[in-house]
């Protein structure tokens, strides 16, 4: 008898441990990470595959020699994942500095990076960096020189710096001639600057007192006079009513061009660009409009134009106007651009247009 309850006792404690190992077995299933986080954690802990947009690449920022690089100098690129898993992005070292990220892509296709700049560039010059991802793509940084560079006109003194399109590779004025400051806005009217009539001198026809974004007035008077020499005998803006609507007549092709031309206006080793400069500007802006042209690295502005009949201001906050060196035949090339276009075209040198000095 004594023996029968020991067998029952046995056969009840049996049945509680399989039910109390069941019910722990079913927690376990529960706890299970689906498939697609198995598949997802596995995919992270490998390597990710794809391969580099050449043509998202985009440098941030201005680099300037013996200057910290900040928060503000990056490089964006575009990459095209075909395998999800982490990344680790880092250039060569170029004058003194590099870019680098590293992190991990949960899924693939197309998709856009930041990676921030770290060190101080050494010197000035052009630096050619390399990324693998998949394929290998290179891109340039201009380091530019950080002393700044004054220029007197309009009875006072300005001071202007460099700064690059890391694109074209050319190095530029980092605002318009006579504006107190360089761009924080497409109408920035502290940015405008001065109305030059082509091929003239700063002797302060192209002065312009700027009281806000879509109102200016001229410094001096105007006359209906031209001038027959380079150095006209006066500092007034020649509104020009007959052909060939220049404010110097006979006309001289040779007035600006190049660093020794004849009334080059911008400091020592600056020029006034070529329109072929202005064409390749244009062609590295996002869009062509005003949105494009305040987005690059030189952040043009929509100062407008001083008109030749009337000596009058049109267009301060809707368009900008800018010379080039280039003449055309009685007329100039200029770089224009709205919240619609932005091109290069001919007009009449008597127009008092924007300049902005280009690095020679």
């Amino acid at each position: 008898m004594r023996t029968k309850k020991l067998l029952n006792l046995s056969l009840i404690f049996a049945v509680i441990v399989t039910i109390l190992l069941s019910g722990c077995q079913k927690e376990v299933d529960h706890v299970q990470p689906s498939p697609e986080k198995v598949q997802l954690n596995a995919g992270l802990k490998s390597t990710a595959a794809g391969s580099i947009v050449a043509t998202g690449t985009i440098v941030n920022g201005d680099y300037r020699a013996g200057v910290a690089l900040t928060a503000s100098n990056s490089l964006t690129i575009k990459v095209t994942v075909t395998a999800i898993g982490t990344y680790d992005f880092t250039t060569n070292t170029v004058n003194g500095y590099y870019f680098s990220k590293s992190g991990s892509f949960t899924t693939t296709g197309t998709q856009t990076l930041t990676l921030p700049a770290t060190g101080t560039p050494l010197a000035t010059g052009v630096g050619t960096f390399t990324i693998t991802f998949g394929t290998t793509t290179s891109f340039t940084v201009v380091a530019v020189s950080n002393l700044p560079i004054t220029l007197s006109s309009c009875n006072a003194s300005y001071t202007y710096y460099e700064v690059a399109n890391h694109k074209t590779q050319k190095v530029w004025l980092d605002r318009n001639l006579g504006a107190s400051q360089a761009a924080v806005s497409a109408n920035d009217y502290h940015a405008y600057g001065s109305f030059y009539q082509w091929g003239r001198l700063a002797d302060n026809h192209q002065c312009i007192t700027w009281a806000s974004s879509v109102f200016g007035t001229s410094v001096n008077g105007v006359t209906t006079t031209p001038s027959a020499s380079n150095t006209p005998a006066n500092s007034l803006f020649v509104r020009s009513m007959a052909s060939p609507w220049d404010w110097r007549v006979p006309q001289n092709n040779s007035l600006w061009q190049g660093v020794s031309g004849i009334n080059n206006p911008c400091p020592a080793g600056f020029r006034v660009p070529t329109s072929a400069e202005f064409t390749a500007e244009i062609a590295t802006w996002a869009t062509k409009n005003t949105a494009g042209a305040f987005g690059s690295s030189l952040k043009w502005v929509t100062a407008g134009y001083r008109d030749f009949p009337d000596g009058q201001i049109y267009g301060p906050g809707s368009e900008g106007d800018y010379w080039s060196s280039t003449a055309s035949s009685t007329k100039a090339t200029i770089m224009m651009f709205s919240s619609s276009l932005g091109y290069t075209a001919d007009d009449y040198r008597a127009a008092g247009f924007s300049v902005r000095c280009i690095k020679n």
